[in-house]
């Protein structure tokens, strides 16, 4: 069982107030640190709400079931958070080993998965929790720049007030344009002066000058905790 409930962090209480109603993306080059900050830090601060979960390939599907696998046998009480989600797939099978499979888009042609999740997501309300997950950055890799347009149609037809959180793991020719869809990015990277462990999160918004460094959390027995 996690020593803190749901391994809230006092640094992430700070944070995650800003985040409702808005479009926000997390910047984590480790996909550990990142995992562990979507399962214990922002679903249950958002479990009273209907969320949603995007995953994309059924490699990257496989992954982050391991991870969840490994997660609850140390954090046992994430479980209904985790059974709680409703998933968004695309890949090339019907099976959902966590939460419910809300919609399943058969993974093949980019612009067809394009089109059915844009039909998809027209489905969401503006109080839904929107979740996109970082394998998403493959289906935008492939994509590409010369289909921008169907990018900025699968972001124009959600829900103007929805929740949206997406998460960035490595630097791509196009993350530069997806990055002006967001009015939030939320920075987590290792602070080298200490040791691998620790981190360091900065919030900038967009739309604004506002750039500052919210503080710092560690992982200790695959745990976030403060320092």
């Amino acid at each position: 069982m996690c020593e803190q409930s749901f391994g809230m962090s006092t640094v992430f209480d700070k944070v995650l107030p800003t985040l409702n109603g808005m479009r926000t993306r997390v910047v984590c080059k480790r996909p550990f640190v990142r995992d562990l900050i979507l399962a214990q830090i922002i679903l249950p601060y958002f479990s009273d709400k209907r969320t949603f979960i995007i995953l994309y390939s059924e490699a990257l599907y496989r992954k982050f079931i391991k991870f969840l696998e490994n997660l609850l046998v140390k954090c046992s009480n994430l479980s209904p958070v985790i059974d709680n989600l409703n998933v968004i797939k695309v890949g090339k099978s019907l099976e959902c080993r966590f939460g419910r499979l809300f919609a399943f888009i058969e993974q093949g042609d980019p612009l067809e998965e394009a089109n059915e999740l844009t039909r998809c997501l027209n489905e969401l309300k503006d109080d839904d929790v929107l979740i996109m997950h970082a394998s998403m950055g493959f289906f935008f890799e492939l994509l590409g720049d010369n289909n921008i347009k169907e990018i900025l149609e699968i972001f124009s037809n959600l829900p103007s007030d929805i929740t949206l959180i997406g998460f960035k793991s490595g630097e791509r020719t196009i993350d530069s344009l997806i990055n002006e869809l967001y009015d939030i990015i939320v920075r987590i990277h290792q602070d080298t002066m200490i040791d691998e462990l620790h981190y360091v999160v900065s919030v900038e918004w967009t739309f604004s000058d506002n750039l500052r460094e919210f503080g710092r959390f560690r992982i200790k027995d695959c745990k976030i905790a403060d320092i």
